[in-house]
């Protein structure tokens, strides 16, 4: 069982006292705001909208958002500035691009996966535009097993340039171009002005590679306990909060 973050403050606060820079890496979904059935149902509370903002004007804060969200969507449910934010896992934002291969695969997948997922009930497709999300949130228990395999089975036999990440109640289709937070997470690192020290929030099993790509950072499961290779927990969105306006309290 892994620690709370709040039982370990006074060694979180020291350690991040001893870097001139901070590296916060935040996801959004599940992290910043509370999950809801539909994407577009998710907004940020005011009152974590004004912490980041705090923040975000601190000289020793660089802050970045990593979403699987589509870039523009979630930095204008964020609708902060001096944010980097990078959309579908890290990929878009950071000036990367699809392979010719990849680009003329996607329609065809597109339609494949849409009509394979009309067979079950309740589960619909997101799609974003380079990569799709297929969210099972309604699902009937005995069906998802079924959902999962008709995906494997189109994903598998359209094109070799996709893979399929499993999140919270949704199944990620991702180009190969498309690498996973823990890929951002050491590209962003490397281009901060001298050592930072890193934290990372993130509630979902795509953030797992980001904790695995900060052993000696500060990071950050939220939810539920759960096996994890992140150092600390904290319960809930709120506490993320709680979390964000401590470290105003100490460093802004």
């Amino acid at each position: 069982m892994i620690s709370h973050l709040f039982d370990d403050w006074p060694t979180v606060v020291r350690r991040l006292r001893a870097s001139r820079v901070i590296a916060l890496f935040l996801d959004f979904d599940g992290t910043l705001a509370r999950l809801r059935p539909r994407p577009e149902q998710v907004l940020l509370h005011g009152s974590v909208r004004r912490v980041l903002s705090v923040l975000a004007r601190c000289p020793r804060f660089r802050i970045c958002v990593i979403s699987g969200r589509r870039l523009d969507d979630v930095r204008s449910r964020i609708g902060v500035s001096r944010i980097q934010y990078l959309g579908l896992h890290g990929w878009e934002g950071a000036g990367e691009g699809l392979t010719e291969e990849t680009a003329r695969a996607i329609p065809q997948l597109r339609s494949e996966i849409c009509a394979a997922m009309a067979e079950v009930p309740g589960i619909w497709v997101e799609d974003k535009r380079y990569a799709f999300s297929v969210h099972w949130r309604s699902v009937a228990q005995h069906d998802v097993r079924r959902a999962r395999l008709l995906l494997d089975v189109v994903v598998s036999s359209s094109s070799r340039c996709f893979r399929v990440k499993t999140g919270n109640k949704v199944w990620e289709v991702l180009p190969w171009e498309i690498g996973d937070k823990g890929i951002s997470v050491r590209r962003q690192l490397a281009l901060m002005p001298g050592p930072a020290a890193p934290v990372y929030l993130g509630d979902d099993p795509v953030d797992e590679p980001a904790f695995a790509a900060l052993p000696d950072g500060i990071t950050v499961r939220v939810g539920r306990n759960t096996l994890t290779r992140a150092r600390y927990r904290l319960r809930s969105v709120v506490e993320v909060s709680t979390f964000l306006h401590k470290l105003k309290e100490e460093f802004a």
